[in-house]
């Protein structure tokens, strides 16, 4: 088969196609022909070499969608998808023709989903699932994302829609009349006055800080009393300023939310989730998907790092 692989960690110039052996699926593990892979943030990071679990060689990614070729008959033929930390760090991932996966790491994918749509859900939407759990947010709540635009950023919007909160985005420009949420122009000297105003001076209860670092602050000061920062990501040397005295009497809270700790079958159950609002029409795949044949993957790396991917950028073997 034809797979991605890393064989020494460095940026996506080093990163070279090969044909390899198929897989063969194990004692409860099934063989899935890959219809389509994701790529993600943490993929660039894996080539890096910024994990230290990633045992070379080692094919990269970890969302996928397709079919079940080897394994019960009960799943074979069965439309799956699934995601993972395993995939691609501990275990060879999805940036191949063909996975073998534990089956307990499968679902059902959602029947009105297409196979592109299908593989640009999962690290996106599991971990703005992870940061709306960590919130703490309830129906009638009011949460603020910064970096509405990316993919965890509108998955955000989304899942937070379907729970019935009220969701602000940060992002850079006015609006442009078909956000779903009330935007929040970052590059206003009084984006934060805009915010207070529109929450009649009490601010929001969470904050989902998916740009990592230049908009904290922001994220920091538009919090209300006893508010939630939930971080997900960090840029540069990953350090950031704040005052304390102003912290503490505020009571706020920081939280961290890796979504690199959640393993395949625990994900299995959220996709499950997910899946019913997709199929209900609660939620819908909110970000332009760009498609690559595999072969391009080397490249598809290039333009993620260099910030110029123009959407969610998704694997076509």
């Amino acid at each position: 088969m034809l797979a991605l692989r890393i064989t020494e960690f460095g940026p996506p110039e080093t990163l070279h196609m090969s044909e390899i052996e198929r897989p063969r699926p194990g004692a409860d593990e099934v063989l899935v022909e890959i219809r389509s892979a994701g790529l993600n943030p943490s993929d660039i990071g894996n080539i890096l070499g910024r994990f230290i679990q990633t045992q070379l060689p080692r094919i990269p990614g970890r969302d996928f969608a397709g079919i079940v070729v080897e394994g019960p008959e009960e799943l074979r033929g069965q439309e799956v998808w699934a995601s993972g930390a395993e995939f691609g760090f501990t275990r060879d991932g999805s940036h191949a023709q063909y996975i073998v996966a534990p089956r307990d790491t499968l679902s059902l994918k959602p029947h009105n989903l297409s196979m592109e749509q299908a593989g640009a859900i999962g690290v996106p939407f599991l971990t703005a699932w992870l940061t709306l759990q960590a919130s703490g947010a309830s129906k009638g709540d009011s949460v603020l994302v910064l970096g509405a635009r990316g993919a965890v950023g509108n998955a955000a919007i989304e899942l937070g829609k379907m729970r019935g909160l009220r969701m602000f985005g940060a992002q850079r420009g006015e609006p442009r009349g078909n956000e779903p949420y009330e935007v929040i122009n970052t590059e206003r000297p009084d984006a934060q006055t805009d915010l207070m105003k529109l929450t009649h001076g009490e601010g929001v209860s969470a904050c989902i800080d998916t740009v990592g670092g230049p908009l904290f602050d922001l994220g920091l000061t538009c919090l209300a009393h006893g508010g939630r920062l939930i971080a997900i990501t960090a840029r540069g040397d990953g350090q950031v300023q704040f005052n304390m005295r102003d912290f503490y009497h505020r009571e706020l809270h920081l939280v961290g939310v890796d979504s690199l700790q959640l393993g395949a079958c625990q994900t299995a159950h959220i996709l499950s989730e997910i899946k019913q609002g997709f199929e209900a029409g609660t939620l819908r795949v909110p970000q332009e998907i760009r498609t690559f044949p595999l072969q391009e993957a080397p490249r598809a790396y290039q333009l993620l790092a260099q910030g110029s991917a123009g959407g969610k950028i998704v694997f076509i073997p």
